[in-house]
């Protein structure tokens, strides 16, 4: 009986952290909507350096926010989220800096404007609620995996204050949905769940084409641990093949990458720090990027030492973070996000490596 008062009383506490994890999200959204008379399209950003987009955007929606500068990626996911499917290219997807690139991360979007059936002022609502459930759902699968690995429920606030993901709400960016695919594939993973586990991370892979990643670590761990490696892991592969064969033949344009991100090993970094040094009010982005590059850094030399399903999840991006370029080292905004799996990850290893007692963590965790 007291097992099962105890497994209960956990469940009562994941279950109140991830009503947390939407209580903050709500609160972060309402902190900015607030300050723009509760106006959806202030976190699309629009910018007024794009006037042709603003001038759709205002067509489709009347009044927008604009933001000072080029804006940012919400912009290009509320036009895929009008046409997720791309039936109509010409009216949507030419409003795309880089179609083919952009259309990588097809889930968002889709899930945002329920398959483009939405219209346009319920789509960019669509993209905000997407976004603060997902830091909700995002912060129960962390919670509950902190439990898989012997920590208690509350590190799943890891995620609710990742900097990363919290970033991503504020422009409607994917990296929500798409880490918390990938931290539901890393808990059905420790659970030796292979179907569920590829399911996750194909769905993480359709949200941000970086989280391949993840599917390489979780193939190396399924290796290590159990010596053979179940054909339906590679799923994510063939899913995101399919979507870029699609994406091909309804927009007519080979693939794009954006090979501007990544450089040679610390030269990014190098040339971020220099500007951070000779750039007032940089310190924000200075000291992001330093915990940042530590975090990658420490994660890489455990993901060697003591392998697990979680660090190997996110050792590929520890290793990217050594190639990233100076533009997205430059900024914490971009930085965090690219590295945002780092920093939850970070989170729910040390404590991990900090014990004395390894009989209570799980071997597979």
């Amino acid at each position: 009986m007291r097992a099962a008062f105890t497994e209960r009383s956990q469940w009562i506490q994941i279950a109140l952290v991830g009503l947390v994890g939407v209580i903050g999200a709500v609160f972060f959204a309402g902190r900015l909507l607030s300050d723009f008379d509760w106006n959806p399209t202030t976190t699309v950003k629009f910018g007024q350096d794009a006037p042709e987009q603003v001038e759709y955007a205002r067509d489709l929606l009347g009044e927008v926010v604009v933001a000072d500068d080029a804006g940012h990626d919400g912009k290009f996911f509320f036009s895929q989220a009008m046409d997720p499917f791309y039936f109509h290219p010409e009216a949507h997807a030419v409003h795309l800096d880089r179609p083919s690139y952009r259309a990588q991360r097809m889930l968002y979007p889709t899930l945002a404007g329920l398959g483009g059936l939405l219209g346009p002022s319920a789509t960019v609502w669509g993209l905000l609620v997407v976004n603060v459930i997902g830091l909700g759902v995002g912060t129960l699968i962390t919670a509950r995996l902190a439990v898989a690995m012997g920590l208690t429920p509350w590190l799943g606030l890891a995620f609710t204050l990742n900097p990363g993901l919290i970033a991503a709400l504020y422009i409607d960016g994917a990296d929500i949905v798409a880490v918390a695919g990938l931290v539901a594939a890393v808990l059905f993973a420790v659970h030796n769940r292979p179907a569920a586990t590829a399911v996750a991370l194909s769905l993480s892979c359709l949200s941000r084409e970086t989280m391949i990643l993840a599917v390489i670590g979780l193939i190396l761990y399924w290796y290590k641990e159990r010596s053979r490696v179940p054909a339906v892991l590679f799923a994510p592969f063939i899913a995101v093949a399919t979507w870029w064969a699609y994406v091909h033949v309804r927009l007519g344009e080979g693939l794009g990458q954006d090979t501007q991100a990544i450089g040679l090993p610390l030269q990014g970094f190098i040339e971020a720090a220099q500007r951070w040094l000779s750039t007032p009010g940089s310190l924000p982005d200075a000291l992001i990027g330093v915990v940042l590059l530590f975090a990658s850094i420490t994660i890489a030399v455990r993901a060697i030492r003591r392998p697990s399903a979680l660090g190997l999840s996110v050792a590929g991006f520890a290793v990217l973070a050594l190639i990233l370029s100076e533009p997205v080292w430059a900024r914490y905004f971009d930085s965090a996000r690219a590295l945002a799996p780092v920093l939850t990850a970070y989170v729910l290893l040390i404590p991990i490596e900090q014990r004395t007692d390894s009989n209570r963590v799980p071997v597979d965790a």
